[in-house]
C-alpha cells in the first residue's frame, strides 16, 4: 500500500529493492553502510523460522542500525550470531516471559508479533505477521501506556507517513520527525 505516492523511486529492479528515493531524500546521504549482507538476514530469519520484509532489510543494509532523528532506534544483524538474534528479535514468549500484553500474540505464535524499532519514549514497533506474504505484513506500535496502532504499507511506507503526519500513532512525540530530521548511525 502506498500513500500520496510514497514508493515513488523505490521500485524492485533485479530481485532488489530500492528505499523510496523521498525517503533518502528527507534522511540524507547514508553513512557507509550501504552493503546488502544476505548472510547476516539469512541468520536472522532462519531463527525467526520466517523472512522479513524486503524493504525493511533494503533500508537497514543502507543506513545500518542508528536512529530516525535521534528518536525511532533501528537495529539489524552485524555478526549473524544466535546470541544476536535472540538479542534482536525476541519477544519473550519462547523463554516462559510474560507474553506481549495486547490484541495479537509474540512471535513464535502464528500470525504473531516480530520487533523492529523502539522509541526515545518507550514505545515499540512490531511487525504483524499475520500474512504469508512479508511484505504485506502490517506495522504495529505499542504505546509505553500500553494502547495500540495497526496501519496497512511497508515499513518504508510508514515512515514516510511519520514524516507526512498522517496514518501515524496519535501517540508519537508530536514533533517527530522534526524538520531537516536525519539518519544517525550507530559507531560500527
Amino acid at each position: 500500500m502506498t500513500t500520496d505516492g510514497a514508493t515513488t523511486g523505490g521500485a524492485t529492479t533485479g530481485g532488489t529493492v530500492a528505499v523510496p528515493d523521498r525517503l533518502r531524500s528527507l534522511l540524507g546521504t547514508p553513512p557507509a553502510w550501504g552493503t546488502p549482507r544476505p548472510s547476516l538476514w539469512a541468520a536472522s530469519e532462519a531463527w525467526l523460522g520466517l523472512a522479513l520484509p524486503a524493504d525493511y532489510k533494503a533500508f537497514l543494509d543502507l543506513y545500518g542500525p542508528g536512529s530516525v532523528d535521534g528518536y525511532l532506534e533501528l537495529d539489524r544483524p552485524t555478526d549473524g550470531g544466535s546470541a544476536e538474534a535472540d538479542r534482536l528479535w525476541s519477544t519473550g514468549a519462547a523463554d516462559g516471559a510474560a507474553p506481549v500484553p495486547g490484541p495479537w500474540p509474540p512471535h513464535p505464535a502464528e500470525g504473531g508479533l516480530v520487533p523492529w524499532g523502539a522509541d526515545a519514549h518507550g514505545n515499540r514497533y512490531w511487525f504483524l505477521t499475520e500474512e504469508p506474504d512479508p511484505d504485506d505484513w502490517r506495522i504495529v506500535v505499542e504505546s509505553e501506556a500500553g494502547e495500540w496502532f495497526e496501519t496497512a504499507g511497508t515499513f518504508t511506507d510508514f515512515l514516510l507517513r511519520c514524516f507526512d503526519r498522517i496514518d501515524r500513532p496519535p501517540f508519537l512525540a508530536r514533533a517527530w520527525p522534526t524538520a531537516g530530521a536525519r539518519y544517525h548511525p550507530y559507531a560500527p
